[in-house]
């Protein structure tokens, strides 16, 4: 079994001051060397952060590892990660870190929840099952969708192209906020249109209900979780999808929501 390029560092409670945030206009960091992916992998339990870092090291990525959420934060800077793993969990402060994350750190985000952590954790080959491939796509895939926004926002709107989302049957028009579902418009409301768009910026990776609720109506929330829930339960319904079996919009049970992919 290869070695496990994990380190847990040094963790500090300090949290990043506003001039520390990135700025996405600004150029992006050197590639890992070898042309390898740097994760960040941020997991208290540590039995689970072991395991993680075990499987993403055989899939060729370089890993570091921190157990306190304030000492990921803190370090997001010296580290600068391409890609940040939260260990999201059923947990308030755990989804709350997703949110700070994407607030201060260049690093595209993959939340996973226990039930992909302890489908990992029962294989005991690293890195050569169905759920560790699929965990090396979900980072591969967040880190692309991930440089196509940064695109946009280094070049003043992007090409036509990028601002097409093609996902399913479905293409979102960013420019013309039109949505077709098999060739036909499908007519939505702002704050619905604002929903599918968030979440079509990464298919398949799921967006915290308080980060919905911040690109609907700010930091102050004044629409609340309920109302959240009632703009989606409208958007499926335009969409003709099932909650249940969905073929759009997913429910992440105690996270949020994310696009199937």
């Amino acid at each position: 079994m290869p070695s496990v390029e994990a380190s847990t560092g040094e963790e500090s409670a300090t949290s990043i001051e506003p001039h520390h945030r990135w700025s996405r206009s600004a150029p992006a960091p050197a590639p890992a060397a070898a042309g390898r992916i740097r994760v960040l992998v941020v997991e208290p339990r540590r039995i689970y952060a072991t395991m993680l870092a075990r499987h993403l090291h055989a899939g060729d990525f370089t890993v570091e590892v921190r157990h306190s959420y304030d000492g990921a934060v803190s370090d997001l800077r010296d580290l600068d990660p391409d890609v940040v793993v939260v260990c999201a969990g059923p947990h308030e402060v755990g989804l709350a870190l997703v949110d700070r994350i994407r607030h201060v750190s260049r690093a595209a985000v993959v939340a996973l929840d226990d039930t992909v952590l302890s489908s990992l954790l029962a294989n005991a080959d690293p890195g050569h099952s169905p759920e560790a491939d699929m965990l090396g796509r979900r980072i591969r895939h967040a880190l692309r969708r991930y440089g196509a926004a940064d695109a946009i926002d280094a070049g003043g709107g992007g090409s036509r192209a990028v601002q097409r989302r093609e996902i399913a049957d479905l293409v979102i028009d960013l420019a013309a906020h039109r949505v077709y579902q098999r060739g036909t418009v499908i007519a939505l409301t702002r704050l619905e249109f604002a929903i599918l768009a968030a979440l079509s910026e990464s298919p398949g990776e799921p967006l915290t209900c308080r980060h919905l609720q911040a690109i609907l109506w700010g930091t102050s929330h004044a629409g609340g979780r309920s109302a959240l829930g009632v703009h989606v339960s409208n958007l499926r319904r335009k969409l003709g999808d099932d909650p249940v079996l969905p073929r759009y919009v997913r429910t992440v049970r105690g996270l949020g929501y994310c696009l199937v992919g």
